[in-house]
């Protein structure tokens, strides 16, 4: 989420795919020692990375290589139930806050970089290099933020208070809609399934927090982002029946985004640009690398397989959050919906940072999930069968 290389082409992406896919190798090296039994959670894993891998080699799609990492990294770690490092996420959450807090203060780090950045809101990029990708990592480290908080004792709970509250300023000052929505969801996630004795404390933070987010909106038209956001769905979402069952390939978006809008203008307009010029939707025309929908992104280049194994994955790591009933696991079900709700406006999953953050998190809901059926074994009396009991 921190990692900047100043002389890369691409210094705020570039270098946390290169970190993902190093981390792919460390987790996939050091799996066989590791590895547990699979569980629901990690057979959606290896079924999503079985899918994406299955797109990648038969697709037509550009297939750019580095799109294996991510799902390998998801797998690995949850067939290593691999535990969630709350203090990295409160310190890492609240450092990338700070710098939003910084740049808006006029205090850029990154000035001497020259990056485009213009405008109050453009100009809090973060370590992300944009205020949206910024706004979606801290809106799911904001709820774990929260619930760590609710967890630690002294000064880990100071810290975490500490920057909860940076999370909180930053994404006031980022202004994002989709914040709004993915916030909401992981507060209802906490008045439902949070333990009786957090619930009230968790749901009340994050009700605030919600209503503090959503003042600064004021001044930006919901309707406008909305259409917006339509004109890019209606314009792929015709060419699903070309390749349904694999898709088109990872990238076919960006690929194949022209034609496609070519062909929406020439159906209505023909070849008279006064036609296109006049339509109130041709402000939003021009070249896209992502549809602001991850799961019909997903469903165009993955098809209803790479669809399913997505779904699948969000599904049992939830489920197995909610079912652990602990504080934690309400922690990690609500970052997990934050997360796939952003994913509905927004291609969180196509960004570094917010992968490695589903990586954790499915890596800690598979602890959980594999922790609640220890627990439950020990506490189920034993079967007489299996003791020499009645014949």
């Amino acid at each position: 989420m921190l990692v900047v290389w100043p002389w890369s082409e691409s210094p705020f992406h570039g270098p946390k795919w290169l970190v993902i896919a190093l981390a792919a190798a460390v987790a996939l090296a050091l799996l066989p020692r590791e590895a547990r039994r699979p569980d629901a959670v990690a057979l959606a894993a290896l079924a999503n990375l079985g899918a994406c891998l299955l797109s990648l080699v038969l697709a037509d799609g550009p297939s750019p290589w580095w799109t294996i990492a991510a799902p390998l990294l998801i797998a690995c770690f949850t067939l290593a139930a691999a535990p969630l490092p709350w203090a990295a996420v409160v310190w890492v959450g609240g450092l990338a806050a700070a710098v939003v807090l910084l740049q808006s203060a006029g205090l850029d780090p990154f000035a001497w970089l020259g990056p485009q950045a213009e405008g109050n809101r453009l100009g809090r990029y973060g370590t992300l290099g944009n205020p949206d990708f910024v706004a979606s990592v801290l809106g799911v480290t904001a709820p774990l933020t929260v619930v760590a908080a609710l967890r630690s004792v002294a000064a880990s709970r100071r810290l975490a208070i500490a920057s909860g509250a940076l999370h909180l300023l930053g994404l006031a000052l980022l202004r994002s809609f989709a914040t709004v929505l993915s916030l909401a969801a992981a507060t209802l996630v906490a008045l439902v399934a949070a333990p009786a004795r957090s619930r009230r404390r968790l749901a009340l933070v994050l009700v605030a927090g919600l209503v503090l987010l959503a003042v600064p909106l004021l001044g930006r038209s919901p309707a406008l982002v909305a259409q917006g956001r339509w004109y890019l769905v209606t314009t792929a979402a015709p060419h699903v029946r070309e390749a349904p069952v694999l898709g088109q390939g990872p990238g076919a978006v960006v690929l194949h985004w022209p034609a496609w809008e070519l062909e929406r203008w020439r159906a209505r307009c023909g070849t008279d640009p006064v036609c296109v010029a006049a339509h109130p939707e041709s402000r939003f025309a021009g070249v896209q690398d992502h549809l602001h929908d991850d799961w019909l992104e997903r469903l165009l280049e993955g098809g209803i397989i790479g669809l399913v194994a997505l779904v699948a994955l969000f599904v049992t790591a939830f489920v197995g959050a909610i079912r652990s009933r602990k504080l934690e696991g309400t922690g990690v079900a609500a970052a997990l919906a934050a997360l796939a709700v952003r994913a509905t406006v927004d291609f969180p999953l196509a960004r570094p940072a917010d992968l490695v953050l589903l990586a954790v998190l499915c890596g800690e809901a598979a602890r959980l999930s594999s922790a609640d059926f220890v627990d439950a074994r020990r506490s189920s009396p034993p079967d007489s069968a299996s003791h020499g009991g009645d014949p």
